[in-house]
């Protein structure tokens, strides 16, 4: 009796020293016990929710710590100032309280229509997913910490934990097909953006005529532009013609495919390429366009503007093009033109884009590819799994410098599954899907005989002196067919919707687009656009 009383006293004893537990209630509910250390004045707020496997770093100012049970906590610590560092004894914790971390900002949900446009991700603090069946909940490093967490000292994980882990993992297979069939780009508008990219260099910086004259070698400076025109239905089998008479019936077992048309290629201003013009300046079109430009800024931004004129010719965004000059581009075999930081710009691009026209028509977005040196272009479409992946950071744009040659391969934050392999260098070539390119004359590019150079200035956007003077010049004419081709150019009207009003812009823009799309016998300027016209050019 007295070995057994004292085997009874060991165990108690052996209970009362055991740790206490503090319970750690994150973001998505789960609790997780971390043992509180006997020396209570040592062990900090800091290092409890880093036991717990909370990410202390990539916490801002928007969330705080609770202490004690939701609705009945005593205080609350924001974990971006001086409370984080405070004790376990100063704060009063004990076996079984609590710790709850929550959020202070009030959040807003998420859609894919103007409500995603008034509210931008950076101000709600939701994450916008283009693709929702793709979208992983939990990133591959915020699971794998919290695994290392609940598994505790021992860090022993079961098979049901490691595959939970991997299924945070996005799988990168090859994409055959995308939204769009083929698209038909303007070659007129592509060898005028060409034509942008080479710049000749003056031998002299002097004011000097004679010096300034002598020019050397021009060289490629690599810039950016916003693809508009329109989506249309086309069969996929364009190589049979099918006769067609009154009599015939209508060919519904014929396949057909969504295509886009670029009637316009809009180069944003003041474009400040990288590197001596190596790398294009991306931030010209991120940085203000619509959806992902701040609320609180009123002016009307450059990418705004050609957006709203666009929509008064019933044009939509259908993509982005960039010009590169890199070699190794064309070293091996592949000869791959788009590389990581493309596909990771292009993909922002089309996030922003279906937040502005919704997730089924946003998605048809292509990219151009132009080689700056001899206008060669090719287009593609970014893979639905590269697109979120961007959307969830998973794959993060590279800094531009000196030390950065070629971004093919690009370094991934967390690991992706391809062929079955866990990796995190993936090669940028998985993220693109092949699409035919056709060549035609887009309605608002100045038409077949338009200059190479453009009617407007290269950096500006402001009209060019010859260009006045020649729509002043179709102006005095009777019949208004002259003036409304020198029109049916984009940059022309953006141009000139820095002149005039909102109301004169539409109802000049309705004419251009009804002469554009051949409807010229109803088309013509009235006394009051002529007179506008007329005092804003002269002026």
């Amino acid at each position: 009796m007295r070995r057994f009383l004292m085997a009874l006293l060991a165990i108690i004893a052996a209970a009362d020293i055991s740790p206490a537990i503090i319970r750690v209630r994150i973001l998505d509910g789960s609790v997780i016990r971390v043992p509180l250390q006997e020396d209570v004045s040592s062990t900090t707020l800091a290092s409890l929710l880093s036991s717990a496997g909370v990410d202390l770093d990539s916490q801002n100012k928007e969330f705080e710590v609770q202490v004690g049970t939701p609705g009945r906590s005593t205080r609350s610590l924001k974990l971006s100032g001086s409370g984080i560092e405070k004790t376990a004894a100063e704060l009063g914790l004990e076996h079984g309280s609590m710790l709850t971390l929550v959020s202070t900002k009030v959040p807003v949900p998420p859609c894919a229509t103007a409500t995603a446009k008034q509210n931008p991700n950076s101000e709600d603090g939701y994450r916008y997913d283009p693709f929702p069946d793709l979208a992983k909940s939990t990133s591959f490093s915020d699971l794998s910490r919290r695994s290392r967490a609940l598994a505790g000292a021992s860090r022993r994980r079961s098979y049901g934990d490691v595959s939970r882990v991997r299924e945070a993992m996005h799988t990168i297979e090859p994409q055959s097909d995308g939204p769009l069939g083929r698209v038909y780009v303007c070659r007129v508008g592509a060898a005028r953006f060409q034509n942008h990219c080479v710049v000749n260099n003056s031998a002299s910086a002097s004011g000097s005529k004679k010096k300034s004259n002598q020019m050397s070698e021009p060289r490629i400076e690599n810039r950016i532009g916003l693809l508009f025109g329109t989506i249309n239905k086309e069969r996929v089998d364009q190589s049979r013609k099918v006769a067609r008479t009154s009599l015939s019936s209508t060919r519904d077992d014929q396949k057909m495919c969504d295509v886009a048309k670029v009637h316009a290629i809009w180069e944003p201003p003041l474009q400040t390429p990288l590197m001596n013009g190596r790398h294009y300046d991306e931030d010209c079109l991120l940085s203000s366009y619509p959806g992902n430009s701040s609320g609180a800024r009123r002016k009307e931004s450059n990418p705004e503007r050609a957006i709203r004129v666009a929509s008064y010719l019933g044009l939509r965004p259908l993509g982005w093009i960039f010009s590169y000059a890199d070699e190794n581009r064309h070293e091996d075999g592949d000869a791959l033109p788009v590389h990581g930081r493309d596909a990771i710009v292009g993909s922002k691009l089309q996030i922003e884009t279906m937040k502005l026209l919704g997730r089924d028509e946003g998605k048809k977005f292509v990219t151009l590819a132009l080689d700056g040196r001899v206008g060669a272009t090719e287009a593609f479409q970014l893979s639905d799994v590269c697109v979120q992946m961007v959307a969830e950071g998973v794959l993060t744009a590279p800094i531009v410098d000196e030390t950065l040659k070629s971004t093919r391969y690009v370094t991934l934050k967390d690991p992706v599954v391809v062929a079955g392999d866990e990796t995190t260098q993936l090669d940028s070539v998985l993220l693109l899907v092949n699409t035919a390119m056709l060549s035609h004359v887009g309605l608002y590019s100045g038409g077949e005989n338009a200059s190479p150079a453009g009617n407007v200035k290269r950096n500006s956007g402001a009209l060019l002196a010859k260009t006045r003077k020649r729509i002043l010049a179709a102006l005095e004419e009777k019949e208004s067919g002259n003036v409304l081709q020198e029109l049916c150019d984009f940059d022309v009207l953006l141009a000139l919707d820095r002149l005039i009003g909102r109301d004169e812009m539409k109802e000049l823009c309705e004419l251009v687009k009804r002469y554009a799309r051949g409807q010229k016998k109803g088309a013509m300027l009235g006394d009051h656009l002529k007179l506008t016209l007329k005092s804003l050019l002269e002026g």
